[in-house]
């Protein structure tokens, strides 16, 4: 889909990290934009940034994906503040990182209603309104953790690769039925930034990428989400070089990714928070 100036993004999880530069790329490219997450105050702050950068118009919407009823309101919401939603942008995700034995049922709950349901409910509320006009494009973003399983993060690589199947299924039935719009998945790996997930794993835990992975600006998911929209690409794997090897052989020769797996020390920085948030909670208890 060719973005037009003035066209409009929903982008969830939009308030910090990713969904900020998401947000710049697709203002960059003309894109009025309509942010969206939980925080006001992150929102007002992605916001003037993009204004500044941009100056195009920016709408703030704060909602909780983890509440079914505001997820399900949330596009109604943003086509009355902005129009009718050009991209939607499902980028808003959560980890909780810990030993599987020790799972909190919250946590399983709102990582399952964050990462798949609402993404899954977002689009199916503003599937209509493109269909009818003929344009649009969704696009999920997933992790690398939904091809190359973490340890340590068994809800969260779950939802992830479950975003992958929706988005690949999604495309199937828009050729299948000759809709005139598609859908995307991104899958970014360790991305350095200031703040968002990885970030906090480094302040919060001191946990950093394996050697072997290493990392990459927050920035490069920007330019990806554009270039799945405008070349209408199915899956984006944003990290370069080895991750993409692991991906092909946790797929191709799974018993042998185990062993690069174990031999590359994969698991140590989800090891270290899951640790560490182990000990906190039994130090709380």
């Amino acid at each position: 889909m060719k973005i037009r100036h003035g066209d409009v993004a929903l982008i969830t999880g939009s308030s910090r990290g990713l969904g900020r530069h998401i947000a710049l790329a697709l203002a960059g490219r003309g894109m009025n934009v309509v942010l969206a997450a939980r925080s006001q105050d992150g929102l007002d702050t992605v916001a003037a940034q993009v204004r500044a950068a941009t100056g195009v118009t920016v709408s703030t919407v704060v909602v909780d994906l983890a509440d079914r009823t505001q997820a399900a309101s949330l596009v109604q919401r943003a086509t009355e503040v902005a129009g009718p939603v050009d991209v939607l942008v499902n980028n808003a995700g959560i980890e909780s990182t810990c030993q599987p034995e020790e799972a909190e049922l919250d946590d399983l709950g709102a990582m399952t209603d964050v990462n798949l349901l609402a993404p899954m409910l977002l689009t199916r509320t503003v599937l209509p309104s493109m269909i009818e006009r003929g344009r649009g494009h969704v696009v999920n973003v997933s992790s690398m953790a939904g091809l190359v399983v973490s340890p340590y993060e068994e809800p969260y690589s779950a939802t992830k690769a479950g975003l992958i199947a929706y988005t690949r299924a999604l495309r199937m039935t828009a050729q299948d039925r000759g809709w005139n719009l598609s859908a995307s998945v991104i899958c970014p790996g360790f991305m350095a930034d200031e703040e968002g997930m990885y970030a906090d794993m480094q302040s919060e835990f001191g946990a950093s990428a394996p050697r072997s992975v290493g990392d990459m600006p927050a920035g490069a998911v920007g330019k990806a989400v554009v270039d799945a929209v405008e070349k209408d690409l199915p899956d984006v794997l944003v990290m370069p070089g080895a991750p993409r090897v692991f991906a092909l052989a946790s797929i191709a020769t799974p018993r042998l990714f185990e062993r690069i797996a174990r031999s590359a020390n994969l698991g140590a920085p989800f090891r270290t928070v899951a640790e560490q948030r182990s000990a906190q909670r039994k130090a709380g208890s």
